[in-house]
């Protein structure tokens, strides 16, 4: 039954496969087919686009010139020929498009510069003397090279007479610059166009017309050098399916373009209305008929009716079919400022836009059937090599299942689901086990193998706990910038986390830089308050070596990082899942967490590093030094709370001087407790005389003199001078200790002893 499933599975797999090969190979050459046309307008609308604006530049350009030499006549008037004819030279280099550029006046005079068929200058002068006709007129004609300097003069009669010209009298007529229909240059005898304006006198007197040449020529070049698909040809068009501009690669059927006369007989004889009239529909030019390219006479006459838009960009198109071939034709409108119903038309061989996609689909047919074959060897491989990962991923579901994060090992595949599941497999096991990071692991072991929904509850345990917190964040915060005090921090509690984790311990929360951490929950410990001491001291070692590894790095003027304070308590305490349905924290609650916290801020008053209740000491008061600090009232008053400060372990021998002062300061404690005030003080004074940074000394003598053996450390009691030391008191919510003052004095140095 495997061996037919197997044979089912690769039987239809590639029977499917070859059938949606078929299907979608069929579909995608139709659709890919009505694309590439689609894109092909596009292109070539982009493209005609772009050839107009290029061509509408000459002609602006043109323009723009008429107008700068009109402005130039108006100032200067016709008088200094010579500067005239420079600056029509210079201009002619800077726009190679424009045949010739000229002024006529008013009495027959003409100033002009061409750059085509070769460059010349020509000055016409109609002086006549007295009795003479005046009429005759002078001409002089320069040939000049590159640089525009002379190399040959002509001198002779004139025959032409701007003034019968029609650009002429088109411009006298009108008031702004006019663009002339296309017709013969009298010089050169090639076709264009003029650009002319009137320039006058402030009173309306006529100084002269200004006009620029551009022949057709230049544009039949311009397209020429134009870059189309292979096979592609732009043509401009006018009004009457004259050919304006055409590649001089295109031929003319033979006798086409012979015409009538030229415009200018045409407009010598009629005002300069009708004589643009007549020059639009008889300039000479031949027209689209007269090509000798079929394809493209049958583009043209593609009507309206048979345009198609692009789904792309909704360019619109032609298509026309000549000899069994389509071609795909684009049009696109001259701005009238150009000339009247002039369009560029762009016509492609549609085998020229296909060839690419047609050649990708013959090559994608050929790899098709590759593909086929090697489809049907690889479901057969797949077949066989399938369930071998799948049986490991299901074991390590269960592994995971069982919390058993180690055990869980990566599947290696090379399919993308099981890749995909051997991936989401592996996220859930790394998740889960970043679990020890906010919950201990054996909470979420036994939450998880329930399988019942995380409900409020809790229990109460004997717990240890410890509290860490800076000693003055406040002046840190503001020398430091938060990036630099992030760093600081960052490195410190990672350190101190790994260490509290390495002794077994529980994280609770972090508060803000402090942390709280706890012993006996979930796993209850016999030496909870061991680990506790061993993890605290190991801390304060910790903090010692990245203290000093600080200094190396302390830009000029930074102050170092403040020193933590460390307290360890044990007592009761209620812990489990605390907080509403919708959010809730595994934690710890109660009084004592309260007083722990209250003793981490007691190393605030005494100067000392690690304060540990009497109750913690209890448990390894044989394993460690400490020092009794004080002896401090709770709310009820029914009993005291003996706090001690957590010195070293006693496998570490302490120097005989500190032991004599430890030895010495319990003693003074003792005696102040009695209220034997001057024992006490003849105790505690040779201690502060030997450490004055001893705060702890110091706050005794400050009891002594006010006589008062009952005191809130926390609170200055009657006659209790403020002392200065290095930490600053500062509020503490204690629901544990008596507050019996409202005035809290403040200690300031340099070095708290631990």
């Amino acid at each position: 039954m495997i061996r037919s499933y197997k044979v089912a599975f690769v039987a239809l797999f590639v029977g499917l496969l070859a059938l949606t090969v078929f299907a979608v190979s069929v579909n995608t050459y139709r659709h890919a087919t009505r694309v590439s046309l689609d894109l092909s307008a596009d292109i070539l609308s982009e493209m005609s686009a772009k050839v107009v604006a290029q061509t509408s530049a000459r002609f602006e350009a043109a323009r723009d010139m008429v107008e700068i030499n009109a402005l130039l006549v108006g100032e200067r008037g016709l008088a200094d020929d010579q500067a005239l004819l420079r600056l029509f030279g210079r201009q002619l280099a800077l726009l190679p498009q424009i045949e010739s550029l000229y002024v006529a006046a008013p009495n027959g005079d003409f100033i002009q510069a061409r750059s085509s068929p070769q460059s010349m200058t020509r000055l016409i002068r109609r002086e006549a003397a007295q009795g003479e006709d005046p009429s005759q007129a002078t001409e002089r004609l320069v040939y000049r090279d590159a640089q525009f300097a002379p190399i040959a003069r002509i001198n002779g009669d004139a025959t032409y007479d701007p003034r019968q010209r029609g650009w002429y009298r088109q411009a006298v007529a009108a008031e702004r610059l006019q663009w002339s229909p296309v017709y013969q240059f009298a010089d050169t005898g090639e076709r264009g166009i003029t650009a002319a304006v009137a320039v006058r006198e402030p009173n309306g007197s006529l100084i002269g017309v200004v006009g620029v040449d551009i022949s057709l020529k230049s544009l039949s070049q311009f397209l020429s050098g134009q870059r189309i698909a292979r096979g592609g040809i732009a043509l401009i068009v006018g009004a009457d399916r004259q050919l304006i501009a055409f590649p001089e690669s295109v031929e003319l059927r033979q006798g086409a373009g012979s015409g009538t006369a030229a415009v200018d007989a045409e407009m010598s004889a009629v005002d300069a209305a009708s004589a643009a009239v007549t020059a639009a529909t008889d300039a000479g030019l031949p027209r689209v008929e007269d090509l000798g390219v079929p394809w493209l006479v049958d583009a043209y006459r593609q009507d309206a009716q048979s345009q198609q838009r692009s789904a792309i960009n909704r360019a619109e198109y032609s298509l026309s079919r000549t000899n069994g071939q389509r071609y795909l034709a684009q049009r696109q409108a001259f701005p009238p400022s150009v000339g009247e119903d002039w369009e560029l038309m762009l016509v492609v061989p549609e085998v020229t836009l296909l060839e690419s996609a047609r050649r990708l689909f013959s090559e994608a047919a050929a790899i098709s059937l590759i593909l086929l074959l090697a489809a049907a060897i690889a479901v057969s491989f797949l077949a066989l090599r399938l369930f071998q990962p799948l049986k490991r991923l299901v074991l390590n579901t269960e592994l995971i299942r069982e919390f058993r994060f180690a055990d869980v090992k990566r599947v290696p595949s090379r399919f993308a689901e099981i890749k995909a599941m051997d991936e989401a497999l592996w996220k859930m096991s790394q998740g889960l086990r970043s679990l020890e990071k906010f919950v201990p692991i054996d909470v979420g072991r036994r939450l998880i193998q329930s399988g019942k929904r995380a409900e409020p509850e809790a229990e109460v345990r004997e717990l240890t706990l410890l509290f860490t917190g800076a000693s003055d964040l406040a002046s840190l915060c503001e020398a430091l910038p938060p990036a630099r005090i992030t760093e600081l921090l960052g490195r410190q509690l990672d350190i101190f986390t790994s260490t509290i984790l390495r002794h077994k311990g529980t994280i609770d929360n972090f508060l803000g830089e402090s942390i709280l951490a706890f012993w006996g929950a979930p796993v209850v410990l016999e030496d909870s308050v061991d680990r506790a001491c061993r993890a605290v001291l190991a801390c304060r070692d910790a903090e010692t070596a990245l203290h000093a590894d600080w200094a190396k790095s302390l830009a000029p003027g930074e102050p170092p990082p403040p020193l933590n304070l460390f307290s360890v308590h044990h007592g009761r305490a209620i812990v489990g899942t605390i907080g509403s349905r919708q959010r809730m924290s595994w934690t710890a609650i109660g009084d004592n967490v309260a007083l722990g916290w209250d003793l981490h801020q007691l190393n605030r008053r005494y100067g000392t590093r690690i304060i540990i209740s009497g109750e913690a000491r209890e448990h390894v008061a044989e394993r460690y030094w400490t020092r009794r600090l004080d002896v401090l009232p709770l709310n009820s008053g029914a009993r005291k709370l003996e706090v001690f400060e957590l010195i070293d372990r006693r496998d570490r021998m302490l120097a005989p001087e500190r032991l004599e002062a430890i030895s010495h300061y319990e003693a003074g404690l003792e005696a102040l407790l009695e209220a034997d005030w001057e024992r006490a003080e003849a105790i505690f004074q040779p201690l502060a005389d030997r450490d004055p940074t001893d705060f702890a000394v110091a706050l005794m003598l400050s009891r002594c003199g006010t006589r008062d053996a009952c005191f809130w450390p926390g609170l200055a009691g009657p006659g209790d001078d403020m002392l200065s030391g290095p930490f600053v008191t500062r509020p503490v919510a204690s629901p544990g200790l008596s507050l019996d003052s409202e005035d809290r004095p403040a200690m300031t140095t340099t070095d708290p002893k631990g």
